[in-house]
């Protein structure tokens, strides 16, 4: 009589392969995780670009044309008392054609919609320099609200590290974006990089009276 031939697998073989698939996992999920958080911060650096081109042409168009300006300003009738109401105004003024999801980021809400009653804090990205008009290009115009900066600190000589939270999105402690005046955009990873003098390559302004605004 013949003997059946064992199909299956063992208790042992099993537990090995869970156990290479685990370890696999383990190799793998990090590295996928930060390729990820890798590309959310490549679009949100092309997003942040964008809204700075589209603020200097309404700027450049406000004053060819008349009407108002679509530089932020520290004081004065086009002060904003969050970079949320900037934002706002974009819109709605068709500045930017663009629904507010546009100015979110990886980890917070994302409101499809073009009506300003909708759009709220949650939803935005980005803390946004006031009274950039003395300031030259390369001064900070946006940056992620993950970066802990102060006006004061921000305009000043310090080259020390810039201090991220670690339980604010987008990014957390993993980096952070900014857009410079002048329109350039990029990403600060890393001890190395997250650094004053990399975030303003303008330096301090001298006669500059900047704030920040909020989301």
């Amino acid at each position: 009589m013949r003997n059946r031939k064992r199909s299956g697998f063992t208790l042992i073989e099993l537990l090995v392969v869970i156990a290479i698939i685990a370890m696999l996992a383990a190799i793998l999920v990090p590295a996928v995780n930060s390729a990820l958080d890798s590309a959310a911060m490549v679009q949100t650096v092309s997003n942040g670009s964008n809204i700075y081109k589209s603020a200097f042409a309404g700027q450049m168009e406000d004053v060819v044309f008349g009407g108002s300006a679509s530089w932020p300003a520290k004081d004065g009738d086009f002060k904003f008392s969050t970079s949320t109401d900037y934002f706002k105004y974009l819109v709605t003024n068709e500045v930017m054609s663009v629904s507010f999801d546009f100015f979110s980021a990886k980890g917070l809400n994302s409101y499809k919609t073009t009506d300003e009653s909708k759009f709220k804090a949650d939803g935005n990205a980005w803390k946004l320099v006031l009274g950039l008009d003395e300031c030259a290009e390369g001064f900070p115009f946006l940056f992620t609200r993950n970066a802990d900066i102060s006006a004061s600190t921000l305009n000043s000589d310090t080259d020390g590290n810039i201090e991220l939270s670690g339980n604010q999105a987008p990014f957390q402690k993993k980096g952070m974006v900014a857009v410079l005046k002048g329109g350039a955009a990029f990403s600060l990873k890393g001890a190395k990089q997250l650094k004053y003098n990399n975030l303003n390559p303008a330096g301090k302004q001298d006669d500059a009276e900047i704030d920040i605004a909020e989301p």
